[in-house]
């Protein structure tokens, strides 16, 4: 009967030294929100504007010495500037296999080489070919996760390398070749292998809901209303800027937040916004406003549908002084996309943009239950993912929701 009472009262100690970790936990700060501060429940505006709380103090001077180490490394190899066609893939975890995705992604591709990366081709490529960036080594090793590490590798590769980046468990239900909402990043379809050399990146789209609701960014745990995906990306050229751009945000905004966190926590949302989907499509959305002249019909869209909608969503990056919203690229160019645009580097006043294509949601984004997206099953289908997210914490043991 004691052995009995002293496992019922160890078993107390023990759920309440849970439920105490869990607290504290909980309570942690983190560098971002889900949903802006000067959104109301009742307002049913469109939001094609989302400030990132990590954009609010950057640092600046490691952004610059970052991005001069990039072109650093682009004018070494200015000689070899194309891409090759290459199919990259990321494994980590010595746990992990490949699956029948990853193998049917190669197979149906043949024309391309495949690349799987793991933990020993990381490490190499991150200490070795990219020893030159400012503090990479430190940050890629600062991540308690593999999700990070790969979001990071993904924008590495594919700005180094160029080539075609798939998640493991993307399911190709079209080759790359005969995705018909890639034909304008190929001159000549009947070959199907001269790339545009004015189109350095080909993005999709993945969340496109500017109405929603707060209630409904709590429900599906968004940081935003809209976003490019990057569980597939195609680089058609080496040394995208917009890429540079990318790892510039990533390297930094880790910065921020391992230097301002002691643990180096990151919940679901740091993540997006640290280096996933969040960062990746502020990146790009900021490049094209800094190089895109007024009259593009990008900055054009994004202006007329402020205008029309009375968005004031622009007042985040803006002083609420101002009436008019600032000549730039918001997400409403990309809004109910039903074909691919694109913006060519030719376009671009500088010169230094590289140009992109954005896909609509069902070229690569079918399968989800929002943004227009349609099945598995759609004729318009060129990529399926699976939608595993078992990187999110709660779908993973109780220990690594706790301490990752």
């Amino acid at each position: 009967m004691r052995n009995r009472c002293g496992s019922l009262s160890r078993h107390k100690y023990l759920l309440a030294a849970i439920l105490l970790i869990l607290v504290l936990y909980n309570s942690l700060p983190t560098a971002t929100s889900t949903i802006s501060p000067h959104t109301e429940e009742s307002d049913n505006r469109p939001r094609y504007l989302h400030q990132s709380p990590f954009r609010a103090n950057p640092d600046y001077d490691y952004e610059i010495a970052v991005s001069d180490a990039l072109q650093k490394i682009e004018s070494d190899h200015s000689v070899h500037p194309a891409a090759t066609d290459t199919i990259w893939q990321i494994i980590l975890s010595s746990k992990d296999q490949r699956k029948d995705d990853s193998y049917e992604f190669e197979k149906r591709n043949p024309e391309w080489r495949y690349q799987l990366i793991n933990a020993d081709w990381a490490e190499n490529f991150i200490t070795k070919t990219l020893a030159t960036i400012p503090d990479l080594a430190r940050l890629y090793k600062s991540y308690p996760h593999y999700v990070q590490r790969g979001d990071l590798l993904r924008y590495l590769v594919l700005w180094y390398y160029g080539g075609y980046y798939a998640d493991v468990d993307v399911y190709p239900a079209k080759s790359i070749k005969s995705c018909p909402t890639l034909r304008n990043v190929f001159e000549d379809l009947s070959i199907g292998t001269s790339i545009s050399r004015n189109v350095s990146l080909v993005v999709g789209v993945e969340i496109d809901e500017p109405l929603a609701s707060p209630q409904k960014m709590r429900e599906w745990h968004w940081a935003r209303r809209y976003g490019f995906l990057q569980y597939n990306i195609y680089a058609p050229q080496r040394f995208s800027p917009l890429l540079r751009e990318v790892i510039v945000r990533v390297l930094s905004h880790t910065k921020h937040h391992v230097e301002s966190h002691f643990w180096g926590r990151y919940d679901e949302m740091t993540t997006l916004e640290v280096t996933g989907p969040g960062v990746f499509t502020d990146a790009i959305l900021d490049k094209l406003s800094d190089t895109l002249p007024s009259t593009h019909p990008f900055i054009e869209e994004s202006l007329k549908a402020s205008k029309n909608s009375g968005d004031k969503s622009s007042g985040d990056l803006m002083p609420s002084s101002l009436t008019l919203p600032a000549q730039r690229v918001t997400w409403a160019p990309f809004h109910d996309l039903t074909d691919t645009i694109c913006a060519e580097d030719s376009d671009d006043r500088s010169g230094g943009m590289g140009g992109i294509c954005v896909l609509p949601v069902n070229s690569w984004g079918n399968g989800q239950r929002h943004s227009g997206a349609e099945g598995f099953n759609s004729p318009h289908s060129c990529i399926n993912h699976r939608f595993g997210g078992t990187w999110k914490p709660w779908k993973q043991s109780w220990k690594k929701y706790l301490f990752g």
